[in-house]
């Protein structure tokens, strides 16, 4: 499983990046390529404005929708803890395992 720490996420308990996180933008590696962002609860791919989840009151829902498909709690990543719910949901989703 990943780990996040200083805004690197590492694969397993290893020192190779598989990206990571700053200013809402979630990148590949220790590179530029944004793979998605997150703004007000709603992640996007890349820096388009195309919502493909959404995070309200702790849990993980399909593009703009209701569908509930589980808890920010399933999707975190060791040492991501205090980050920002969609930070944590979008980063799992793009770095370890997609969701949709």
């Amino acid at each position: 499983m990943a780990n996040y720490k200083d805004g690197k996420i590492r694969e397993g308990n290893g020192s190779k990046t598989i990206g990571n996180v700053k200013d809402g933008k979630i990148r590949e590696g220790t590179g530029s390529k944004v793979l998605g962002n997150v703004k007000d609860g709603k992640i996007r791919e890349g820096t388009g404005s195309r919502t493909i989840l959404n995070i309200k009151d702790g849990k993980v829902r399909k593009g703009t929708g209701s569908s509930v498909l589980g808890k920010v709690d399933d999707f975190t990543i060791k040492g991501m803890e205090r980050e920002l719910d969609e930070i944590i949901v979008a980063a799992y989703h793009f770095l370890v395992k997609k969701i949709i």
